[in-house]
């Protein structure tokens, strides 16, 4: 038996042994309870603490960003009750602080710097009452730092794209796609470097399963973020026109390509059955003439070839035909004299 072992065995067989005793018990209950009034006690004081809060800024203006060198965090220095400060320190980390440039109730007024063309700049003093209600009545607000955030200013340069969807999918039963997908809106404005910018041919979303679709056919996609670009619309949302169908099918003649002008061929059968999926309000609309049945005579083998069907209407998923080949019987024909 190793060292170890043999000294968590010694200290199990002591911890049994001294349990019994009534006397350490009840030392243990009163070391506890003691233990619990001196952290009521203690939390129930005022104290001064820092506190580190995130931040993230929203609504920049398209010709700025935030200075590389600066961090994404402010120090907080708050007073007040210590299961006040307590508590704070346990939810920070959930709640950043929202920093709407933009905001219709309390815009952010941005500086700039007379030194350098450059830069921009925030006052931290500026975010008081945003912070401060962020951490309610009961909390003191002493000072933020730092004193202030810098933003880069670069020229920025524009263009529209067309968003491209990545997604996958399967389709429901019963179900089928009548039309193209539409993305709303099919085409965002991007901001950034112009030596980036001009390498970009369209935006693509985010890569996005969505799983078994049917009736409800309208979801919303991220756009893939893109390093040092930002966006018009960071979300996009797409429709895809599902429609239930039923499946039928049509006997469809079968024509001949491609034959020399002194053959004549004969096709056995003369015709083939489409087995096709259509969505119910076109049902009634599709006739023979939406398809196209035909043998190549550049095909032929053993007199024999491979029916190949064509549908004008894309609506339509053409599932089965039947047969899949027929036998050609080529016969040559007179020539007649005027």
């Amino acid at each position: 038996m190793s060292d170890t072992q043999k000294s968590k065995n010694n200290i199990i067989r002591f911890l049994k042994k001294n349990l019994r005793n009534r006397n350490i018990l009840v030392f243990l209950v009163f070391f506890i309870i003691a233990a619990f009034l001196w952290f009521l006690n203690a939390i129930n004081k005022e104290y001064t603490t820092d506190l580190s809060l995130p931040y993230k800024i929203e609504n920049l203006p398209q010709n700025m960003s935030l200075a590389e060198d600066t961090d994404d965090e402010l120090l907080i220095n708050l007073s007040g009750h210590g299961y006040n400060l307590l508590r704070e320190e346990i939810e920070r980390i959930k709640l950043p602080l929202i920093i709407d440039i933009k905001s219709k109730k309390s815009p952010i007024k941005i500086y700039n710097n007379p030194n350098n063309s450059t830069q921009s700049f925030i006052l931290t003093k500026d975010l008081y009452k945003r912070v401060k209600k962020r951490f309610g009545d009961n909390i003191h607000l002493v000072k933020i730092s730092p004193d202030t955030l810098f933003l880069s200013v670069t020229q920025t340069y524009s263009k529209k794209l067309k968003v491209t969807p990545k997604i996958t999918y399967a389709i429901e039963k019963d179900y089928i796609i009548n039309g193209d997908i539409v993305t709303k809106p099919d085409s965002i404005t991007v901001y950034g470097d112009k030596s980036i910018i001009d390498t970009l041919n369209a935006i693509y979303t985010e890569s996005t399963q969505l799983g078994t679709i049917g009736k409800y056919k309208i979801h919303q996609l991220n756009i893939k973020p893109i390093n040092n670009i930002r966006y018009s619309k960071t979300r996009v949302l797409i429709d895809i026109p599902l429609e239930k169908y039923t499946e039928t099918y049509l006997r469809i003649p079968v024509q001949a390509i491609n034959c020399p002008d002194n053959l004549k061929i004969r096709l056995l059968p003369s015709t083939v059955d489409v087995s096709f999926k259509v969505p119910l309000s076109i049902y009634e609309e599709i006739t023979i003439n939406d398809f196209t049945a035909i043998v190549d005579f550049n095909d032929i083998q053993n007199q024999e070839a491979e029916v190949k069907v064509n549908c004008a209407k894309p609506e339509l998923i053409i599932t089965a035909v039947s047969p899949i080949s027929v036998k050609t019987l080529p016969t040559q024909t007179e020539n007649t004299n005027d």
